[in-house]
């Protein structure tokens, strides 16, 4: 046994000797193919912290946006240039976002709108309403928008018709679609032919059977364009289709006399 025990040792030895190189080896080993993954790693960190970056900067700019949109006086040169300096900043972290995209567009309207961009300035909006169509091509609201600002700024009536066919396939009842299916429309009336004035008035009709609750933007466009009795017309001869309710607001809208 002692003999047994005396050959057995060595071999031990050897073994234990041995060990150390293959932990060496292997924490070696380990450590390298651990590199790629932390430098995987850091670009995803470094790519989540420019991403909620650009999202801080576009809430900024859309906050300003949403306070024009409610208020018009709100609307200054410098809350213009806060917005467009936030929107540029969340484009440049996040360039193929398509509501940063939108944003810039509409933000750029306003600052035309206001005097303080010039028409020239203002053509190279359409590459956002583009882009923004490309990265979503099923999202009414940026075809909407976009046929506002053909229909509107660049009296490109024809093309902001294309645009709201698109808008309508793909949104028909939204809000979105029927605001700027009758902005365009009522804005370009005198201009349109039957097929784009039909378009127009079955999109004020849809904007009463969604019993969208902020109707006041419909009655507010259909007044600051001058179309009220036209309005009340046609929406009169449709009543079969509308509820009690919906007949009320109708008269109430649009049809109602004012005091004398």
């Amino acid at each position: 046994m002692p003999a047994a025990d005396f050959r057995l040792t060595p071999r031990r030895r050897r073994s234990s000797t041995a060990q150390p190189q293959n932990t060496e080896y292997g924490n070696r080993g380990s450590r390298i193919l651990a590199l790629p993954a932390l430098a995987l790693a850091g670009l995803l960190c470094w790519h989540m912290v420019n991403m909620g970056l650009a999202s801080a900067w576009y809430f900024k700019a859309n906050h300003y946006l949403d306070l024009w949109v409610k208020n018009e006086q709100l609307f200054t040169e410098q809350s213009w240039q806060e917005a467009s300096t936030a929107i540029d900043k969340a484009v440049q972290l996040h360039p193929t976002h398509p509501h940063y995209l939108l944003i810039k567009a509409k933000i750029n309207e306003w600052g035309w709108y206001g005097g303080l961009m010039t028409s020239k300035q203002l053509e190279q909006t359409e590459s956002y309403y583009r882009q923004a169509i490309a990265l979503r091509p099923t999202w009414p609201n940026a075809y909407a928008d976009y046929a506002y600002y053909l229909g509107v700024t660049q009296f490109r009536v024809t093309d902001a018709f294309a645009q709201l066919e698109n808008a309508e396939k793909f949104g028909r009842f939204i809000p979105e679609t029927f605001l700027r299916q009758l902005a365009v429309g009522f804005a370009n009336w005198r201009h349109l032919n039957i097929r784009q004035k039909t378009s127009t008035l079955e999109a004020l009709k849809r904007s009463v059977t969604s019993n969208y609750r902020g109707f006041r933007e419909v009655v507010t466009i259909t007044k600051s364009s001058g179309l009220t009795n036209l309005a009340c017309n046609y929406l009169q001869a449709s009543k079969a289709e509308f509820n009690q309710q919906q007949q009320q607001l109708v008269h109430n809208s649009f049809c109602r006399q004012p005091k004398r």
